[in-house]
């Protein structure tokens, strides 16, 4: 009898233990997550520079592009929110031509523009073509204007460009990845 009652309980914990384990998994792949509502968002735009000139770094990195001719500690990201112009500076290696800056401001510019998507739903992102590229800056650029400061180590200048919001930024967005 001892051992019927033993087995009839092995076997219950059996069941329940498969019962258990054949339970409803959720299809979190189907949840929907929605972004806030863009026309609730109101007032000025206040982007954090800080934060985005990290962000444009570890986007920088993450794309593994070669960039050895901006010199390190060079680089920065800085704006004002009051005047709407987010400023670009670096110091490059002598020898660097303007169509190799461009390549690495290009890369800069989408990710001020991802950044500010993050920081703010009511700026776009770039537009991606077909080919994986980048076809515009999104709207960061018709909000805020942009300067551009780049020279060499010898102080000879590369590019030293002011554009106001909606201006045409002359780099190309579709920078070629390798």
């Amino acid at each position: 009898m001892l051992k019927r009652l033993s087995l009839f309980f092995l076997m219950l914990i059996i069941a329940l233990t498969s019962l258990v384990s054949c339970k409803k998994k959720t299809d979190y792949s189907k949840l929907v997550v929605e972004k806030p509502d863009q026309s609730l968002r109101t007032g000025d735009y206040d982007l954090d520079f800080n934060a985005m000139h990290n962000s444009v770094i570890d986007y920088l990195s993450s794309e593994f592009m070669p960039f050895f001719f901006v010199k390190n500690g060079s680089f920065d990201i800085s704006g004002d929110n009051s005047t709407k112009v987010i400023t670009v500076k670096c110091t490059c290696m002598n020898g660097t031509v303007v169509t190799d800056l461009d390549l690495f401001l290009s890369m800069v510019l989408n990710g001020i523009a991802i950044n500010a998507n993050e920081q703010d739903y009511r700026f776009k992102k770039p537009s991606v073509l077909e080919d994986g590229s980048y076809g515009d800056y999104g709207n960061v650029f018709d909000v805020y204007g942009l300067n551009i400061y780049a020279d060499l180590e010898d102080k000879s200048i590369l590019r030293d460009n002011s554009f106001k919001p909606g201006e045409t930024i002359p780099i190309d967005p579709r920078y070629i990845k390798e």
